[in-house]
């Protein structure tokens, strides 16, 4: 009796193992979202608008989601490394948002994209100069690290992914020369 008992109870257990591993085995079949921020696919940065005392620059960079599921970028945002320490003459401040549905109140909707599927991300520099003519101040502003950080979310739990983007001297150089000739060009100087 003890032996039947105790074979019963064996048997419980493998099919309890035996319905994990079912388990795990369809949830790897089916895989899961996989989102991949393609820097180097990262448009010019151009600028939008400048006044005498503010220059606002944007660029648009694609991630895909490279997985076998939907994904859900639920929150993102950008964050400039530009510490007053570093360099204190102008005060930097970026959104990023979907080109898709821009918002320019920093406020992130949530975004389900479909597995293969690119989307456009657009990020906002605006650059205000705190001792009063911007191209002064940006005369020698340094480099500008940006991380893009965005919680996703899947089959799985949520998670928070980022990536670098920077600003350089010489990129920034070139859109705000290429911004003042074509409003030279077009009379609106």
């Amino acid at each position: 009796m003890l032996l039947l008992l105790m074979q019963i109870i064996a048997g419980l257990i493998l099919l309890v193992c035996l319905g994990f591993l079912a388990y795990w085995f369809i949830a790897w079949k089916q895989g899961n979202c996989a989102f991949v921020l393609l820097k180097g696919k990262r448009s010019p940065y151009r600028v939008e608008f400048m006044d005498r005392t503010r220059a606002v620059l944007t660029c648009t960079v694609p991630i895909r989601n490279a997985g076998r599921q939907n994904g859900t970028i639920m929150d993102a945002f950008v964050r400039p490394y530009m510490p007053e320490e570093q360099y204190d003459r102008v005060d930097v401040r970026t959104i990023l948002m979907d080109t898709a549905r821009p918002r320019e109140d920093d406020y992130w909707e949530a975004l389900i994209v479909e597995p293969g599927k690119t989307v456009e991300l657009r990020v906002k520099i605006t650059l205000t100069a705190r001792a009063g003519s911007i191209l002064q101040d940006l005369e020698h502003f340094p480099d500008l690290p940006m991380d893009i950080i965005y919680q996703i979310v899947g089959r799985s739990d949520w998670v928070y992914e980022k990536g670098r983007i920077h600003l350089e001297q010489d990129e920034l150089r070139d859109a705000l020369y290429n911004y003042k000739s074509g409003v030279m060009e077009h009379g609106r100087a």
